[in-house]
């Protein structure tokens, strides 16, 4: 919850400041952009990929799934 209300903070302060002081949405839309970005990369967290291999040797026709949506 900590982070979530820091992350906010980081990105609403200077959002809503830049559109108080300049009343211009064409200077606010992108320190909103770039403020999220900033507040994505506060925290390190570890974050594990899930990758799909074929390692087993299981493949779509060998599972039985169709990608055309039909079914057998």
């Amino acid at each position: 919850m900590k982070k979530a209300l820091v992350r906010a903070t980081v990105v609403l302060v200077p959002t809503y400041l830049t559109a108080y002081l300049t009343d211009k949405m064409i200077y606010v839309v992108p320190m909103l952009a770039a403020m999220g970005i900033v507040a994505a990369s506060l925290f390190d967290e570890d974050a594990k990929k899930r990758i799909d291999s074929d390692e087993d040797g299981d493949t779509h026709e060998d599972s039985g799934y169709k990608e055309d949506g039909d079914s057998e």
